[in-house]
């Protein structure tokens, strides 16, 4: 293993870049090295050399003291900035209540900033949030730059997302928003949506709510559905043995339905009795675990429906 460079040996570059909320070190590295005429490769390699990573695979998000100190920031910045960014998890440290555990927190993934908030340069955050910049109100997933100013719906679905779903533990790829834009699809291939999904699909330039589109097309109704679901007296009811198949299936749809303003419809009926029977299946094995006398570690159904948070119903990998 390569010999380490101590941080306080460094010497900062002689430009500087101000670090946006929870970028992440790569992207950092690589505004800083064009700030300094520098390609992003050797800023890259001359950080995995002060760093003694393997430079076949040098992961620069464990880089940080090197980082800082190059780009003049205060020692620990990044960790301090992981920390206010956190996702909310359910465990033991806090009788598994919704928080911002130190030791069992850990950030969302990463995603392309907005371009107009790095300047035009391309990096990536793990800022609290989804896809759109309500500063800018640009959406900017995957490199986008979509302006969404006729569409004051798209700042209400991201501060909802970023603080009523954030505090649920839900963020852009934790599945929950996944699940919800299943179920719209699945509704939309026999419905045609109106209204202003179809003034939004006509300016953006969209023709059908494929796998691709909906995300970016229908968010306002993705994250309003996802509150819905992930609400604990609607979560609670569909995950019941109290009541049917049949009877929590339509509870499903009727929320599909009054978010999209439609009917339901064959295919989305279909997903619904799936997602359920999956979700009640899931809950029976669990009580199972809790009556098995062998079980050391019984299931505690109570830890993820505690008063403050929903759970996701179903597998949304399971859902196309």
């Amino acid at each position: 293993m390569k010999r380490q460079t101590p941080a306080a040996n460094v010497r900062p570059l002689p430009r500087t870049v101000q670090p946006l909320p929870a970028e992440t070190i790569s992207g950092f590295l690589g505004r800083l090295a064009t700030a300094n005429a520098l390609t992003p490769r050797d800023l890259r390699l001359h950080v995995t050399d002060l760093a003694g990573m393997s430079p076949s695979h040098p992961n620069l998000e464990r880089a940080a003291e090197w980082a800082e100190r190059l780009g003049g920031l205060k020692p620990g910045h990044f960790a301090d900035d992981a920390r206010r960014n956190a996702m909310y998890v359910r465990c033991q440290h806090y009788a598994w209540q919704s928080a911002l555990c130190r030791r069992c927190g850990y950030s969302q993934r990463a995603r392309t900033a907005c371009r107009r908030c790095a300047r035009g340069e391309q990096t990536s955050v793990r800022s609290r949030g989804g896809g759109v910049c309500n500063r800018h109100q640009r959406w900017h997933i995957d490199g986008a730059d979509i302006d969404l100013t006729p569409f004051q719906e798209y700042a209400h679905a991201e501060r909802c997302l970023s603080g009523t779903l954030w505090k649920r533990g839900i963020g852009l790829t934790t599945g929950e928003l996944q699940l919800a834009a299943s179920l719209i699809r699945y509704w939309s291939i026999d419905e045609r949506p109106e209204g202003r999904i179809a003034d939004r699909m006509a300016t953006i330039g969209i023709d059908s709510l494929d796998a691709d589109s909906v995300f970016l097309v229908a968010y306002p109704e993705i994250v309003r559905l996802t509150a819905i679901l992930t609400d604990l007296s609607f979560a609670s009811y569909l995950l019941s043995p109290r009541f049917s198949l049949a009877e929590q299936v339509w509870a499903l749809e009727a929320a599909v339905v009054t978010v999209m303003h439609g009917c339901t419809t064959p295919h989305l009926h279909q997903v619904a009795e799936r997602i359920v029977a999956r979700g009640k299946m899931a809950v029976e094995t669990a009580f199972s675990m809790r009556q098995n006398a062998n079980n050391k570690r019984p299931a505690t159904l109570e830890k993820g429906q505690a008063p403050g948070r929903g759970v996701a119903v179903g597998d949304p990998s399971g859902v196309g």
